[in-house]
């Protein structure tokens, strides 16, 4: 296991408060935020936003440390790994996987700015987290996280919240894969990337891929020369065009969400 990079501890209590009072700036370019869709009644259309108000903000920050990482593949925790933090996302992408019995590894999910991770079970992690590239965190230790939830109802609402909001994704990701082929389960994933900030140039419609094949491939649940033929048959199809590794070319987005409704039309 990697050892985590140098650290620099979060502001004072004092410091806080200071920073907040003195401009609402300061407290966007720290980033700290849990992004989740709110609920919503029925036929609405899902709203996603930070659900943490400014003071519950500097609350967690006031017991938070800093952790920046430089590259990827450094690793936050690790499976069966005794449980003692929770993460924010601040910036960069993190991964997160299990391995079965067999040795193999399957990536669960990758997360995003807005999201937390560090979620245990009988007190040791569950999954691994590792970062994809460049990533910086806000590392609350779980007892002043359990504190400051318990000072601050609402708090516990937002997590709530942010936890459903996983949940529901989660479920919508088991449909994904149990449903759709492997060339339908990388259109959908295709379709996913579009919608996330700063990753699609709507103007040249080109997408930039935020990880290598090795863990689109475990993500979706194929080995890596399935992940390679069905990208061929997407470009073969005139659905997409590759320009480097990490860049393609959407040319045909109505093409993309016609073959992911096939499987569910065919399945009725």
């Amino acid at each position: 296991m990697k050892l985590p990079p140098a650290v620099t501890s979060g502001p004072s209590a004092c410091e806080t408060a200071a920073a907040l009072a003195a401009s609402t700036v300061s407290m966007a370019r720290l980033g700290l935020e849990i992004r989740a869709r709110l609920f919503e009644p029925a036929g609405g259309q899902p709203v996603i936003r930070n659900v943490l108000s400014r003071e519950e903000q500097g609350q967690i920050l006031q017991s938070a440390t800093i952790v920046e990482y430089a590259h990827g593949g450094d690793t936050l925790f690790s499976e069966g790994q005794e449980a003692g933090f929770l993460y924010f996302i601040g910036a960069g992408i993190i991964r997160i996987s299990r391995c079965a019995e067999n040795g193999r590894r399957q990536v669960l999910a990758f997360r995003v700015p807005g999201d937390v991770v560090g979620l245990f079970e009988n007190g040791r992690y569950t999954n691994s987290a590792e970062t994809v590239g460049p990533a910086k965190v806000y590392r609350i230790p779980w007892q002043r996280m359990q504190q400051a939830m318990r000072s601050e109802p609402e708090l516990q609402l937002h997590l709530f919240i942010k936890l459903a909001d996983d949940y529901c994704q989660a479920e919508h990701r088991i449909m994904t894969l149990g449903q759709q082929n492997s060339c339908q389960r990388l259109a959908s994933f295709l379709l996913e990337l579009m919608q996330m900030p700063g990753l699609f140039d709507e103007s040249h419609s080109l997408l930039q891929l935020p990880v290598n094949r090795f863990d689109l491939a475990d993500y979706l649940g194929m080995v890596t020369k399935s992940f390679e033929r069905s990208f061929a048959t997407l470009e073969s199809r005139g659905l997409v065009r590759r320009i480097t590794s990490r860049t393609i070319q959407i040319a045909d987005m109505a093409g993309l969400q016609r073959l992911c409704q096939e499987q569910l039309r065919s399945r009725h």
